[in-house]
């Protein structure tokens, strides 16, 4: 097999888990924070330490409802407190591990200055930082925070191993679920260094707002109403783990699909709201 190309390498390994294994899925819901003092007043926040607005919490408690009805059974935050704070208004009974890179871009002199200020003083740096492509005075370079996104993201799918799945409201088998709460142009570059983005192509993650990453590891088709997707698991859960646990970041990014982004937590409100009136 060493012979072969990378590419086929990954197909032949994933078409001998599905044989072994059938569906086994890693499902991955992507949070950015909801919205702070800052976002309200439209200044650049980056690294800086800025709390939650209530605005910000109420967007959090209604990304919740659909947080909690994946039912994770493990979640991942930044550094920064809004973030911490985002993850304890979804309610999930445990808490979160703090994950150092999944930290924000880091905007150097930027941070704190108004986004209408950074527009007209530095029009074509600011441009190219919102493409991905371009590094704010003083600030992090942005394939550096795709680099680190990324090894954070390999690092959470392997570390499923050590869950147990839960049952998931859109398929009738059970999944190992993580959420992360993280930030707006982390996330962005992450779903871009996976190859499921252009970010030059989409808008920008609302506040609260939720994306989600499916990793089957067999990298085929799935059925979302066939049992086990279609496929019979022949291996029980400790080899399960341990097929999770050797997973290479080159598999993880091939099979890594993107099931939803930037949905935003006013939606999953207003249907709430609506619920609640009939």
């Amino acid at each position: 097999m060493n012979s072969l190309s990378p590419c086929l390498r990954v197909k032949l390994m994933g078409a001998l888990i599905r044989r072994l294994f059938g569906d086994l899925l890693i499902r991955v819901i992507c949070v950015r924070h909801g919205e702070t003092e800052w976002n309200r007043a439209h200044r650049l926040q980056g690294q800086s330490e800025v709390a939650l607005a209530d605005s910000g919490i109420r967007q959090a408690q209604a990304a919740g409802l659909y947080v909690r009805g994946q039912q994770p059974a493990a979640g991942y935050v930044s550094p920064l407190t809004r973030t911490h704070a985002t993850f304890a208004q979804f309610r999930l009974g445990f808490e979160p591990v703090e994950e150092p890179r999944l930290i924000e871009q880091s905007l150097g002199t930027w941070e704190g200055m108004e986004t209408a200020a950074a527009k007209t003083e530095y029009a074509a740096e600011y441009a190219a930082w919102k493409k991905g492509t371009g590094t704010p005075p003083g600030g992090e370079d942005p394939s550096a925070v795709v680099d680190r996104m990324r090894a954070a993201f390999f690092s959470i799918v392997r570390r499923a191993a050590e869950i147990s799945p839960t049952p998931s409201v859109d398929t009738d088998y059970d999944l190992r679920t993580v959420v992360i709460v993280s930030h707006g142009t982390s996330t962005k570059a992450l779903l871009e260094g996976l190859g499921l983005i252009d970010r030059s192509q989409v808008i920008s993650l609302s506040a609260a707002a939720i994306s989600v990453v499916d990793v089957p590891l067999h990298g085929g088709p799935l059925s979302s109403s066939l049992p086990k997707g279609g496929t019979q698991i022949h291996g029980g859960p400790e080899e399960e783990a341990r097929v999770i646990r050797q997973l290479s970041d080159e598999q993880i990014e091939t099979y890594a699909k993107l099931r939803m982004y930037n949905l935003s937590p006013e939606i999953l409100d207003a249907a709430r709201s609506e619920s609640q009136v009939r």
